[in-house]
């Protein structure tokens, strides 16, 4: 049996946990809204790394909206951190709270949109990874069960079906991305 080790990194807020829960299928994986330094950040990444002994098969670097200044510079703190080139063809970038995920045209817009940016940082990050993935993963609301109605229970309904769509589009990139020689901090 093959290991294949998901490291998922991010800013804050962003849908880490909601991720890992969703690729799982559990909802184990909480929100930890500690402010911690950066150092410790990047200790804690560079921890997960090694304790990987199989090496990382797929990192993947999540963010919410637009990926601006903020995930850029995040983005290349963690490539800096990494220090060796070659991690981000590892690397994917998965943009959550996308509505339209199942439309590829939209996704498609989106790409360009970012690349038709007058950003320089920006386009190298977005071509130097894996691809971007969408998808759209929204809390299941908490009903009491002596108000729930019908529309409740479509509500419900409708939200599954499309957290198992975005499931099965992040597995499927990984299925056919995590087949390569995993990563390996070479020092």
């Amino acid at each position: 049996m093959v290991n294949n080790n998901i490291l998922i990194i991010g800013i804050t807020g962003n849908g880490k946990s909601a991720l890992a829960n969703l690729l799982v299928n559990t909802d184990e994986f909480g929100e930890n809204n500690r402010d911690i330094s950066e150092e410790d950040i990047l200790l804690r990444i560079g921890e997960g790394i090694c304790s990987a002994k199989e090496g990382i098969s797929q990192v993947l670097f999540v963010f919410g909206g637009r990926f601006g200044p903020e995930q850029i510079a995040a983005f290349n703190t963690f490539k800096k951190f990494i220090s060796e080139s070659g991690i981000t063809k590892y690397t994917t970038l998965i943009r959550t709270n996308f509505p339209s995920f199942r439309d590829q045209k939209s996704c498609e817009e989106d790409r360009q949109s970012l690349l038709s940016e007058d950003n320089k940082d920006l386009k190298e990050t977005i071509n130097s990874c894996n691809g971007i993935i969408y998808v759209d993963n929204p809390p299941i609301p908490e009903i009491d069960e002596e108000d729930a109605d019908s529309d409740d229970e479509e509500e419900i309904s409708r939200i599954k079906e499309k957290k198992q769509e975005a499931r099965k589009i992040v597995l499927n990139h990984l299925a056919k991305n995590c087949c390569q020689t995993p990563y390996k901090l070479k020092k």
